[in-house]
């Protein structure tokens, strides 16, 4: 069977698996835990991407990413090739650590998130290595429960999506988590189609056409003109982090903030799997100006960290808003 192509997406949020050759222990003490973590933030430093959560097992780890400019590839070259050279000169080794290649599944960021996080730090509890997550020392559980410091996590944008009071959203992600145990496995967490694509079918459509890989699919249809988009949620979370009225947003409004809080809102908005149709209806922007604008809200991706934080800040409210209306 042919290898499948790497998804590489700017932006895109990866359940990246690594194991031991053969299944074999990649961690045997204190010091090899604490080596990985300190690889592994060393090149977030250098490589300028997010961690949202990790899981070291005995002989596998969990982790979830989002890439920025560089590439999960290089990404995770980086950490492994350390790791591996640590490892066999301590144990006096040769060859292979790591079971080839990483896995990697490139996953719809507002859907599953927070799913993702729960999944990852439950692997310990399923496994039986301990009766609850926070029991387990080599995970980032405990810091999103305020247990022990953040460090390398981004914590914040997950803890957002479980309330505005971080007392309370640790609370309720606490809660979160422990209800997963009732879910069974979550072999989907792990597992994608041949497209190596979490999420809604207009978010893998819209990915492998945001990829131009047409030798994905032997037929594609074009990108939806509908998602499950809220776009009450939407325009009042862009208002809410921007301080950019509707009127402005949805009118034709040209000054410097509102261009760059309609770009905010486009980058937020495909993020959370909207059409560029109805990002069309709902910025008034013709469909030359909205690829105009979508173009320059990916070059502040790349370029701009305030851009980033605000683009991540809106998809976790806009998230947030849509569980409560949910609800309601």
């Amino acid at each position: 069977m042919a290898r499948r192509p790497r998804l590489e997406v700017e932006g895109g949020l990866y359940h990246l698996i690594v194991r031991g050759n053969n299944r074999q222990n990649i961690f045997h003490s204190p010091d090899d835990h604490n080596k990985f973590l300190s690889l592994l933030g060393a090149g977030k430093r250098q490589l300028r991407f997010y961690i949202y959560a990790y899981c070291l097992m005995t002989n596998h780890v969990h982790l979830l990413i989002e890439r920025q400019a560089e590439t999960v590839g290089r990404i995770m070259h980086r950490v492994l090739t350390g790791y591996s050279q640590y490892y066999n000169r301590k144990y006096q080794k040769v060859g292979h650590v790591f079971q080839g290649r990483h896995k990697a599944v490139l996953c719809q960021t507002d859907r599953y998130l927070g799913e993702l996080v729960r999944y990852i730090h439950l692997n310990p509890v399923r496994a039986g290595m301990v009766g609850r997550a926070e029991d387990h020392p080599h995970s980032s559980h405990r810091a999103y429960l305020g247990a022990e410091p953040a460090g390398i996590v981004d914590v914040d944008s997950v803890l957002r999506l479980f309330g505005a009071e971080k007392k309370k959203a640790r609370e309720n992600f606490a809660q979160f988590v422990a209800a997963g145990l009732k879910l069974g496995q979550g072999a989907e967490f792990y597992t994608a189609d041949e497209t190596g694509i979490l999420g809604t079918e207009e978010f893998v459509d819209a990915t492998i056409h945001r990829l131009g890989d047409t030798g994905r699919r032997t037929r594609r249809p074009a990108e939806p003109e509908t998602s499950d988009l809220e776009p009450g949620a939407l325009i009042t979370a862009v208002e809410t982090i921007c301080q950019v009225p509707k009127e402005d947003l949805c009118g034709p409004g040209k000054s410097k903030r509102t261009i760059w809080a309609k770009e905010a809102l486009i980058a937020a908005g495909r993020e959370a799997g909207a059409s560029l149709s109805e990002l069309g209806g709902l910025t008034g922007l013709s469909s030359s100006t909205l690829s105009k604008r979508q173009d320059a809200a990916l070059r502040r991706s790349r370029e701009d960290e305030d851009f980033r934080r605000l683009r991540r800040e809106i998809v976790a409210l806009y998230v947030r808003l849509k569980i409560e209306e949910s609800k309601a």
